[in-house]
């Protein structure tokens, strides 16, 4: 008898990466991980997941997390700041960092098909129930005046 083992990456799901390789910060982690479920939830449901869109997924994930470290220090310090040296205002780097990882983030989630925009872009559309009119009752008698 042989044994079975599941494999990471089975049905078609990507491996969840080791994050302990890229962060150590305790809330890194614990939001890489958040992320990386959200994300390919959102995409098993939209039947658009994928073992060839993992690295995508890690790098929208990775964006994510320098956005969030980015936007926490622009929301706090502002958008334009003083320079340390001359006190010449300046835009915080992290203002543009922000910026650049959430035009990188919408430009993932376009690839991916997670933005609502995107979405119906690469799953397929549901049918949709086309009502009845009495007019299609009309249409659908025979014709007295049609010749047999």
């Amino acid at each position: 008898m042989t044994n079975i083992t599941p494999i990471d990456g089975g049905d078609g799901m990507p491996p969840e990466p080791d994050w302990t390789q890229t962060y150590s910060d305790e809330l890194d982690l614990a939001l890489a991980s958040e992320t990386w479920g959200e994300i390919t939830r959102e995409m098993k449901a939209a039947g658009t997941v994928a073992v060839a869109n993992g690295h995508a997924i890690q790098r929208l994930v990775n964006f994510r997390i320098i956005y969030e470290h980015s936007a926490r220090d622009a929301a706090e310090n502002g958008a334009v700041i003083r320079a340390p040296k001359t006190g010449v205002p300046q835009y915080n780097p992290h203002w543009i960092v922000s910026r650049q990882a959430d035009d990188a983030m919408r430009a993932l989630e376009g690839e991916l098909g997670i933005s609502p925009l995107r979405r119906g872009r690469v799953s397929k559309a549901a049918p949709r129930q086309r009502k009845a009119r009495p007019s299609d009752e009309w249409l659908a008698r025979p014709n007295p005046n049609k010749g047999s």
